[in-house]
């Protein structure tokens, strides 16, 4: 289906975990990104978040990350993914599938788009793209290609870690994190990854005995689960060109990790990638 050439434009929407973020477009220019936060991962849910989206209008959307349809198989090409028109709890919907892997098993949705948008602003990317989000995803790329992909929990780990130590669950913003601590946190994990838990314990043990200040807990455990992160994605990283792509709180996290390994890194706006891929999807059809 081509895309329409009324005003009334058409809804471009990527998810990540329960996290939507939508532009709504009209005649080729899109309006701000909307971050809209769905209370559950069900279709209902979804379908009231891209209704809250469109502001009481109803316009073709063209929608990644949301599982809908299924995943291609790697190697793929995502650029090339076709989208699949589907009925969403009435609303018509255009889905871009995610990619999934047999072994190690692995399924990427929401980082999809924007590793498509990438690619398609860097043909002659080889190398590695890291896209930290609900899942983390490490992804061999040759040739606009996506070969393999490596992935890791280590945000929602992260996240439910720091919940049971009494701190705030959501993500450390900029200052509420020591970097050098941070950064010998990781060395610690790349290290001795089989003692993460072991660590992580001490980081608690010295929480509750108010031993650590809370920067320096946020930074030993985000510095320890990248650090193990780090270590299972060595042959990913090691020697290769490597672009992140991720939202501030978490491009400022891996980057200071991969800083401290001394690991030259390209960053990329993940909105931006997203809308990209999204926009270059509708428009190939």
């Amino acid at each position: 289906m081509n895309p329409p050439q009324s005003a009334a434009g058409w809804l471009a929407a990527n998810l990540d975990g329960l996290t939507l973020t939508a532009w709504t477009v009209t005649d080729g220019a899109p309006a701000p990104a909307q971050v809209l936060q769905l209370p559950d991962g069900s279709p209902a849910a979804l379908a009231a978040e891209l209704r809250q989206a469109m502001g009481g209008g109803t316009v073709p959307v063209v929608l990644g990350g949301s599982g809908l349809v299924p995943p291609r198989p790697v190697p793929a090409v995502p650029a090339e993914l076709p989208l699949s028109g589907i009925r969403l709890e009435g609303l018509e919907v255009h889905a871009l599938p995610g990619v999934s892997q047999a072994a190690p098993c692995g399924v990427m949705q929401g980082a999809l788009a924007k590793l498509s948008g990438f690619l398609q602003l860097n043909p002659d990317w080889d190398g590695v793209v890291c896209l930290p989000g609900a899942v983390t995803h490490w992804v061999q790329v040759s040739a606009r290609e996506a070969v393999s992909f490596q992935s890791a929990l280590t945000g929602q780990l992260a996240q439910a870690t720091a919940q049971a130590m009494g701190m705030a669950a959501e993500l450390p913003a900029a200052g509420d994190w020591d970097k050098a601590a941070l950064a010998d946190a990781a060395a610690d994990g790349i290290a001795k990854p089989e003692l993460l838990a072991a660590r992580l314990a001490s980081v608690q043990a010295a929480s509750v005995l108010g031993q650590m200040p809370a920067a320096f807990a946020h930074a030993g455990i985000w510095g320890l689960l990248l650090g193990a992160e780090l270590a299972a994605a060595r042959p990913y990283w090691l020697g290769q060109n490597l672009a992140l792509i991720a939202e501030p709180p978490l491009q400022a996290l891996y980057a200071a990790a991969l800083e401290a390994q001394a690991l030259p890194v390209s960053l990329a706006d993940p909105a931006r990638m997203a809308l990209e891929g999204l926009t270059r999807a509708w428009k190939g059809r």
